[in-house]
């Protein structure tokens, strides 16, 4: 009698139990995932297992269960596409949900978790997860609430001076490696920056003081650009130090000789802009030589009636110009 109830229960063989989950779709157009749907559809509670005589033509719950562990895995293995709209969430999906936003595109994590992009979507939603901020500040809110252009962040990043974590739409960067962005007033910065730059700097005091290595967790990392195209080389350079301490609105004047501006020696000016200028063309240019310098477009008083104006703007390499020591206000006026 035992032998006879052991070769009942095994009558149900995988090979089987695929058989008859395919003759069970193909009767009904229909793949349950639960117990109870599929006795609704077939109405067969309580019936013999196996499928001698005729009794049962689909494997049981329990025929199922001895060789898949879920009902949609044995689906899946007799080629059936199950719908997981209206299944639950789990915490293994969550989790990998919170980790992947960002990083993966949604259509990738839906593929990987066997969901719709729209159900992913609505799973974020219902987390209060948020993709352009889950990782950091992207650049554009940096730019935004720094008020620093794109392009000067870019460089910074190019360089390698400011790590970053590549994002599958956006680049995010951490308040607190912002320090190297000249552009930003640390003494007095925008309230929203100053605060997510704290939190952070909090958080590595923590972990210093309890003796780890803040680097070693950090998704942020330094990627310099290396281009060998000659024209991108130059954007790669670190600005110098300036080889004279002036700043937009000083009086200065030009104390050497300047390449293709002989008329400027000795004039006094007044400074609009400061700027680091890498480009390599000498056409035309004030610099002795096509190397990265510090440059300064100055105002002077014209001394030609043919002139379109009272004044007249040159650019000149900032190491030909000091300080004037003599009070140029009521000779020279910027404009408003």
């Amino acid at each position: 009698m035992p032998l006879q109830r052991l070769d009942t229960r095994s009558w149900w063989t995988r090979e089987r139990v695929i058989a008859g989950l395919r003759r069970f779709y193909q009767d009904h157009d229909l793949a349950p995932t639960s117990t109870e749907e599929r006795y609704r559809i077939t109405g067969r509670h309580g019936q013999n297992g196996g499928g001698r005589g005729g009794r049962r033509p689909y494997p049981s719950f329990y025929a199922v269960l001895r060789h898949f562990e879920t009902f949609r895995q044995a689906w899946a293995a007799a080629g059936v596409d199950v719908s997981r709209r209206q299944e639950s969430w789990s915490e293994l999906e969550d989790w990998y949900l919170r980790e992947a936003l960002g990083l993966i595109p949604r259509t990738g994590i839906a593929s990987d978790l066997n969901r719709t992009p729209d159900a992913v979507h609505r799973r974020v939603y219902d987390l209060g997860l948020h993709a352009y901020r889950r990782w950091g500040w992207t650049l554009h809110r940096v730019e935004r609430v720094a008020q620093v252009p794109r392009h000067r962040l870019q460089k910074y990043l190019d360089r390698g001076d400011l790590p970053y974590l590549r994002g599958s739409k956006c680049v995010y960067v951490d308040p607190a490696d912002l320090l190297v962005v000249a552009e930003i007033d640390w003494e007095n910065p925008p309230a929203e920056l100053a605060e997510a730059a704290l939190q952070t700097w909090r958080e590595r005091l923590i972990k210093v003081l309890a003796g780890h290595d803040w680097r070693v967790s950090q998704s942020f990392r330094a990627q310099p650009v290396v281009r060998s195209d000659r024209r991108w080389g130059p954007r790669l350079l670190r600005p110098g130090p300036k080889p004279v301490e002036i700043a937009a609105g000083d009086v200065v004047q030009v104390v050497g000789p300047v390449q293709q501006r002989p008329q400027c020696e000795g004039r006094e000016g007044r400074v609009h802009l400061v700027f680091w200028f890498v480009n390599r063309s000498t056409r035309n240019s004030a610099r002795s030589s096509p190397q990265a310098q510090w440059m300064a477009r100055v105002e002077f008083t014209s001394r030609h009636g043919r002139s379109l104006g009272p004044r007249v703007t040159y650019t000149l390499p900032l190491d030909c110009l000091r300080l004037s020591t003599e009070s140029a206000g009521g000779k020279i006026h910027a404009h408003s």
